[in-house]
């Protein structure tokens, strides 16, 4: 279906006159949250870039990035070995060991450090949180506290890196100008982000690219027309996939180089892979057998998780139809807000009001070590996991 009228212009293209609508996301969110509970997934009517148009413009995704985030956690990323790769995949494009490097929102710093170990020394971080920008300073690497669309610098740098970052931002042109301000002519440009074009083949729960968070679904082709909106050239690209709370995610790095190049004819197999996407996930059905079942019996279950896919779960299956008595989730960042009208309580509860329901764990990775943490807890509630097939455990 052709949407004539777009909430937000096409990130890449800017396109403000058509898209067709492939898809429309719905989730249940706590109270007081900043984004929107439902956008539609489009496919750009003049680049083919598919991206979320969200109402939200980039005011409203600072203030959940700075109030709700879960990004500025210490345990986000345990895996050292993600950041460890990602600087070796830039380091083998390091023209000289005395490059000036700016990491352009390096949240906790980790990559930085990784590049710091394999001989670079010039490097700079950027982000507008003062507390990831303090514990950088700390480990001996100096940074900026800023906006990322709002630098004050007079310095250029012979590289910049945007690692994790594109696929979050709804002014994704204001961030790539930024690189650009930032860069000398012929510095390079490392961006690395999720690859929309095999969302398909690393399909953990459904719809779980769909989230709040990833507004933005870039590939190879729209990541070129990124770069020529703005004057870059792409050099190469990688397709890879990182391990990241042991699953598989499909990743695409590419490195620009500030070439002062215009724009040209747009268009993209974006669209195309996403709605084969959509169509795959459309058809996990063991998930909804089981809540369609539970929500026809009306027993009593407990959800362990308020995240994400609960949000979309409550919104398009029958998990809104189940007798829901209990919400818990071991994020202190959740614990005490509203989701559906019902409060979200620490694990804690389950002990506390002695309850002796159905658990259902609404979580995407982690299930089984859930699982555990309930017999760790003396808990011999029946158990029924979401993660995957559905299926129930003793």
């Amino acid at each position: 279906m052709i949407k004539n009228q777009l909430m937000r212009p096409c990130p890449v293209c800017r396109n403000e006159v058509g898209a067709e609508r492939l898809h429309t996301q719905e989730f249940v969110l706590p109270e007081n949250h900043p984004l929107p509970a439902a956008y539609d997934v489009v496919a750009c009517g003049r680049c083919g870039f598919v991206y979320a148009d969200t109402p939200a413009g980039q005011d409203a995704y600072d203030r959940y990035y700075a109030d709700m985030s879960r990004y500025d956690m210490n345990y986000t990323c345990p895996e050292s070995s993600l950041y460890a790769d990602r600087a070796a995949w830039i380091d083998s494009f390091i023209r000289d060991r005395t490059d000036s490097i700016i990491d352009i929102g390096c949240g906790n710093g980790l990559l930085l450090l990784e590049l710091q170990k394999r001989g670079l020394s010039d490097l700079t971080g950027l982000d507008p949180s003062e507390a990831c920008v303090s514990a950088l300073r700390k480990k001996g690497i100096p940074g900026t506290i800023s906006s990322i669309f709002s630098v004050s610098t007079d310095r250029a740098y012979d590289g910049a890196v945007l690692s994790g970052v594109l696929e979050h931002i709804c002014d994704v042109g204001g961030v790539m100008d930024t690189a650009k301000r930032l860069l000398k002519h012929g510095g390079q440009l490392f961006v690395c982000v999720p690859d929309a074009s095999r969302y398909r083949f690393f399909d953990a729960v459904p719809f779980d690219y769909f989230n709040i968070e990833h507004i933005n679904h870039f590939e190879e082709t729209s990541l070129i027309n990124l770069g020529l909106q703005h004057g870059f050239h792409m050099s190469t690209f990688l397709k890879t996939t990182i391990t990241l709370a042991r699953t598989t995610q499909p990743m695409i790095f590419c490195v620009y180089e500030n070439a002062g190049q215009t724009a040209g004819d747009m268009r993209s197999y974006a669209r195309n892979a996403v709605v084969h996407y959509i169509e795959q996930t459309k058809k996990r059905a063991g998930i909804h057998r089981v809540l369609d079942e539970l929500a026809e019996t009306g027993e009593e279950v407990i959800v362990w998780g308020a995240g994400n896919y609960t949000s979309r779960l409550l919104a398009d299956s029958s998990l809104g139809r189940c007798n829901i008595v209990l919400i818990v989730d071991n994020d202190p960042h959740k614990q005490g807000t509203r989701i559906g009208g019902r409060a979200v309580h620490s694990p804690q509860a389950i002990l506390d009001a002695g309850m002796t329901r159905t658990i259902l764990i609404a979580a995407a990775v982690f299930g089984d070590e859930i699982a555990a943490e309930i017999r760790h807890m003396g808990l011999q509630n029946k158990i029924i996991s979401l993660g995957n097939s559905g299926e129930r455990s003793a």
